[in-house]
Order: C-alpha cells, then sequence, then structure tokens
C-alpha cells in the first residue's frame, strides 16, 4: 500500500493534500470517494443510473484491483479522486470494454507494468472559477492554442508567471502527481487513458508529452479517445519542457 500526503506549502498545489490507498485498505477515504463518483457520475452527469447505487456509493468491479487517490482541502474534505486500475495478467481493463475499435497491429505490454487511470472527479464545490470544467480546469486553458512545440520555453510563453499561478488546476496537479509517484515506486511503465479530446490536449500542453492514440473516438460516459503514455517519454517531455515542475514531481521519491 502506497500512502502519502503531499505538503500544503508546495508551489503547485498549496491549498490541497493528496492520499494514495490500495483498494480494501482505507475503507473510509475510500466511501468518501466512492460517494463523489456518485454525485459526479450519477447526479451531476448522467453517465450511470443513480437507482442503481441506493446506498449513493458508486463502485464497479474493477475496484478490486485499483489504487485509490484522494485530493482533500487543508480542512480534510474530500474534494477529488481518481483511481488506477491495474488488473492481473488475462484480465482486463476498463477501456477493453468500451473503446471496442482498438487499433490492429499492436503488441501490448503485460498488465502488471500498466495502469489505467480511470473515475477522475472533482466535486464542484471546488471548481472554484467561473468557467471551470467538470475535471476542475479553467476553460481558458482547455480553449488556448494546441500543445507547444518540442522546443517550447515556457519562460518565455505569452501567459506570465502570476496569470498562469491563478489558473492552474491544482487539484488536477496533485492528483497526477501521485499518479506518477505511485508507478514510478510500483514499476508501472504505462498508463492507459480514455479522455475527452481537449483535456488529452490540456495535459500534452501542460506536461509537453504526446499521448499515443490507440483507437477510435468512442462514447464512453461521454466522447473519449483511448491513449497510452510511457513513463519514459512522460520523464524525457516533462525534465526538457519544464524542469522545475519535473523537479516537483520527483521530489523526495525515493523516501
Amino acid at each position: 500500500m502506497t500512502d502519502e500526503a503531499v505538503k500544503p506549502e508546495s508551489p503547485y498545489s498549496p491549498h490541497f493534500t493528496f492520499k494514495t490507498f490500495a483498494n480494501g485498505t482505507d475503507s473510509d477515504n475510500e466511501e468518501r470517494i466512492f460517494a463523489l463518483r456518485y454525485q459526479v457520475y450519477c447526479l451531476e452527469r448522467s453517465f450511470l443510473q443513480a437507482e442503481d447505487y441506493p446506498n449513493g456509493l458508486e463502485s464497479d468491479e474493477f475496484d478490486a484491483y485499483s489504487t485509490h487517490i484522494g485530493a482533500y482541502s487543508l480542512t480534510d474534505l474530500l474534494v477529488g479522486g481518481l483511481r488506477l486500475v491495474t488488473p492481473p495478467d488475462g484480465e482486463r481493463f476498463p477501456f477493453q470494454d468500451h473503446c471496442t475499435q482498438l487499433f490492429a497491429n499492436r503488441t501490448n505490454p503485460p498488465n502488471h507494468k500498466c495502469t489505467e487511470v480511470s473515475r477522475l472527479v472533482i466535486s464542484k464545490l471546488y471548481r472554484r472559477r467561473a468557467g471551470d470544467t467538470v475535471f476542475g480546469v479553467p476553460s481558458q486553458l482547455l480553449d488556448e492554442t494546441p500543445a507547444p512545440p518540442q522546443n517550447f520555453d515556457r519562460r518565455k510563453s505569452q501567459r506570465g508567471d502570476s496569470d498562469r499561478r491563478k489558473l492552474q488546476p491544482e487539484i488536477l496537479l496533485g492528483l497526477l502527481r501521485q499518479v506518477y509517484r505511485h508507478c514510478k515506486r510500483q514499476n508501472i511503465d504505462y498508463w492507459y487513458m480514455a479522455m475527452e479530446r481537449p483535456l488529452a490536449r490540456l495535459l500534452e500542453r501542460m506536461f509537453y508529452f504526446s499521448l499515443e492514440q490507440i483507437g477510435e473516438q468512442v462514447d464512453y460516459y461521454g466522447p473519449v479517445i483511448p491513449c497510452v503514455l510511457s513513463m519514459d517519454h512522460f520523464d524525457h517531455a516533462l525534465s526538457h519542457g519544464d524542469p522545475l515542475l519535473f523537479a516537483w514531481f520527483q521530489d523526495a521519491l525515493e523516501e
């Protein structure tokens, strides 16, 4: 089990802490995450039928081999979360049940080297700015230009540091940092994701990587594209694109 809290004085997520825990190891926080998933997936977005979850907790069979990551306010209110699904060899990832038009002639790495980033949720109470999307991302960021070229210099970008700090999605940044650190510690080399194109483009801009699309767009809780990202590519792209952000992801990783 991984159990780590990010210090609240973090320059990128100063208002939140984060916790990572394996399914079945922290019943209180697990129930809080399932309740938030019910709120977002059943009540707000109507992706799932609320009557199928009479206890107000949304969970499925994939949670049995998942690791959960929760984001918390400084007063310990759960404000966001996601799960990392790592099925045993021979079992399927969630996206494989929905993304049926995957590209042929691909050799997939073994399951224990992969995880699927799934069930990303942000509480509507913490979409703090007008125009924030359901992922806690300012709509201005989703609407900006495509991902910068590989030789892009953040220090010369048009948006100043103060503007960027005001818009930075603190919860999303902190959650993805926890994903990264968990994968490094568990020797997981690949992330699968099924996500909306605007969010995929935002992640490419934030982290300077290129997601590999592995199938056609499908309607899977909205129109999404299945993608894969290798940790080696992530390291290379972010370390060159934004060394300070990369150093934050790496900070005290060996502790």
